[in-house]
């Protein structure tokens, strides 16, 4: 079935408390297995996670136009970005009458849910990876509540060298050294996409100006301040801890990369994690 309309990656403008639903507020350095001893961001009295979600973001403008269309015939599938019009329900296989999931059509930092595409649409349905546990889950998703486009590029991140890449076409855009979980919180391994870009209201946090939300999840936190563990890349307020295994999980960029990846990436770029 094709597809016309334009799809659009969004960036949003997000205070601290959202950000403090990465894996463990995970811009403070780990020193062992216990997220307890980090501050926590709390709601206001009588206020329920999703409203202080809904009082503290608003969208910006769109980035950029990032493709115009996918035909279900195509053959294409490198990068290929499913995009939510409503809730998804998400099934085991096709032929399966119950769903497995169903996820919301935006996620929990508000933006339009999407998800990265594992083979060619067939049929009217289309395997999809899931931002959730365990990490390198995938379902079935009926095409016709999805749009699709192309997200160009991919992050590579080498945990033993303690390296981010990311590239376009194969080559090299952007490389850096990067601070990457400890031993006792460490970064999971895996192939996964980037499911929001956000700004910080405040560029001094430990989370720097920006940060990209990934669909993995911490192996050892399952829960902050009603996030599921997020594992994100962001910068950050401590530069003498990037190229050391620190963090609670994130993986923590100099603030003027993290700066140029907010403007060049694209919702729904893969994100390759190696040992």
């Amino acid at each position: 079935m094709p597809v016309t309309d334009n799809i659009l990656t969004m960036r949003l403008r997000t205070s601290l408390i959202v950000l403090s639903l990465f894996a463990a507020a995970c811009g403070a350095d780990s020193a062992g297995p216990s997220p307890e001893t980090v501050p926590r961001a709390e709601p206001a009295a009588n206020e329920d996670v999703e409203d202080t979600l809904a009082a503290v973001t608003e969208p910006t403008q769109p980035m950029r136009a990032v493709w115009a269309g996918f035909d279900e015939t195509s053959e294409e599938t490198v990068g290929l970005t499913a995009v939510a019009h409503g809730p998804l329900d998400v099934y085991g296989a096709p032929e399966d009458t119950d769903p497995k999931w169903t996820l919301e059509p935006t996620t929990i930092l508000g933006t339009t849910t999407v998800l990265g595409v594992v083979t060619a649409p067939s049929d009217g349905w289309v395997e999809v990876m899931l931002p959730v546990r365990p990490n390198g889950s995938t379902g079935w998703v009926e095409t016709d509540l999805l749009s699709f486009y192309i997200a160009d590029g991919e992050i590579v991140v080498d945990l033993s060298a303690r390296r981010l890449t990311y590239l376009v076409d194969g080559v090299e855009v952007l490389g850096t050294d990067v601070g990457v979980g400890s031993d006792y919180n460490a970064t999971p391994t895996g192939t996964y996409f980037v499911t929001d870009s956000v700004t910080v209201t405040d560029p001094t946090s430990p989370w720097g100006p920006h940060a990209l939300g990934l669909s993995a999840r911490s192996d050892s936190i399952t829960e902050f301040n009603g996030g599921d563990g997020i594992i994100g890349i962001h910068g950050t307020n401590n530069p003498g801890s990037i190229g050391d295994n620190i963090s609670l999980g994130c993986i923590r960029l100099p603030n003027d990369v993290i700066a140029a990846l907010h403007e060049m990436v694209p919702i729904g770029t893969r994100v390759t994690i190696t040992a």
